[in-house]
């Protein structure tokens, strides 16, 4: 009798288990977590199960609950060196930073060279610019709210932004068409006080995907949008949406049909999005998990011939990873600005610069961590730089890690 209802529970156990993992790949990670944590009620030094939660928590942006399960991951005998990495990181966010450091010291000895990156780079001072100390990072004023405001962009001396009504982690993949972000557009008071706008009303319909790109001449807004398998021509039996780019002619804006161009590189069963134009308006800098990317997002470059554009070309290893590379930004055609969740950091998206070299025409020299201030335990993003290279704006999740902000910062030097 004991042992028959002993296995009736463990029968449900199991079943609560393939429901957590059916959960997870159908990336419903909030139910999924529910599930492990019931299983872990029962079997709380379960490493499977343990290992699961931990990763829903840090799907869900959600370190302070994530780190409830790494340490049984960490003593189990089952751990790999990517738990140790994904426990290093989770402990960073959480502001545990000497902890981390042991895990990084253990992992710059190891013979896989990505997570060895992490543990030699962290522990050398010099993996971040030099000159951070004297940045000073400072939220705006009368534009941050509960939801979340990113990529902001100086453009006829207004400050256009998106706006997210559903914040939550960042999510490079287009999973539906579903407007939550939007543009707003506020007129500067000074740098760090700004007066919402009337202007510019019908970009709120062009259901925008990540930061936006002006070209320098006033003429051209680059954007990124999600489309669906039939808007693209693509028959299937499961629908699918990808991120898509185009060009919008300014000049026709208010018309009843605004010029629109598709950038000629789309690719329909891939996303292409973040893009970012040069001064000269020669080069367009996007990021993409098409062929040939190193994994999940990688930074392509495109450059303009007469009235095309030449086929994309990826960066390279001097700044992709096999992470996310994302929301590019360049500056007086000489230095690309980007993002990235893998090149060792602060923690989340941190953000990172490298020198172009005109001479080569490539990026020859690793990237470099923008450090601290400009990069927290959070995500950091959405970079935009002031004529004068020494003032900028960026948005953050440095205040709560629920919703991204905007922020102003400005170098003494």
């Amino acid at each position: 009798m004991f042992a028959f209802a002993g296995l009736w529970a463990q029968e449900v156990l199991n079943k609560t288990l393939l429901k957590a993992d059916k959960h997870y790949i159908r990336k419903e990670y909030a139910f999924a977590v529910l599930d492990y944590v019931k299983y872990l009620q029962e079997f709380p030094k379960d490493y499977y199960a343990s290992r699961q939660a931990a990763r829903c928590y840090d799907k869900l942006n959600d370190p302070y609950n994530a780190i409830d399960y790494w340490p049984v991951v960490a003593e189990c005998s089952d751990v790999t060196e990517t738990d140790y990495l994904d426990y290093a990181k989770c402990l960073l966010a959480n502001n545990r930073v000497p902890e981390a450091k042991k895990i990084f010291h253990y992992l710059s000895k190891s013979r896989n060279s990505s997570v060895a990156a992490w543990g030699k780079t962290y522990l050398q001072p010099s993996f971040t610019l030099s000159d951070t100390a004297s940045v000073k990072v400072m939220e705006l004023v009368n534009v941050n709210s509960g939801f979340s405001e990113s990529c902001p962009f100086i453009f006829r001396d207004k400050l256009f932004f998106l706006v997210n009504t559903k914040p939550g982690k960042l999510n490079f993949k287009a999973d539906d068409q579903k407007a939550n972000e939007s543009i707003k557009v506020y007129i500067p008071k000074d740098s760090l006080s700004f007066l919402p706008s009337l202007l510019f009303e019908k970009l709120q319909h062009l259901n925008i995907r990540g930061q936006l790109s002006f070209s320098k001449d006033g003429k051209w807004m680059y954007f990124s949008k999600a489309l669906s398998n039939k808007e693209m021509g693509i028959k299937s039996k499961t629908p699918f949406f990808k991120h898509q780019i185009f060009a919008l002619n300014l000049a026709s804006l208010n018309s009843p049909f605004p010029e629109i161009i598709e950038f000629e590189h789309n690719l329909p069963e891939y996303n292409s999005m973040h893009p970012s134009l040069s001064d000269d308006g020669k080069r367009l800098y996007f990021s993409s998990d098409r062929k040939g990317s190193a994994g999940g997002m990688d930074l392509f470059v495109s450059v303009r011939n007469n009235s095309t554009w030449t086929a994309p070309v990826n960066l390279g290893p001097n700044i992709n990873t096999n992470g996310n590379e994302v929301f590019p930004f360049v500056f007086a055609d000489t230095v690309l600005y980007f993002s990235s969740d893998q090149r060792p950091g602060y923690g989340g998206l941190d953000v990172f610069t490298v020198e172009y070299e005109r001479s080569s025409d490539v990026f020859s020299k690793p990237a470099k961590n923008c450090g601290d201030p400009i990069n927290s335990r959070y995500d950091d993003f959405g970079v935009f730089i002031l004529k004068d290279g020494k003032k900028g704006y960026l948005s953050s999740k440095r205040k709560n890690n629920t919703d991204e902000d905007l922020y102003y910062f400005v170098s003494d030097r």
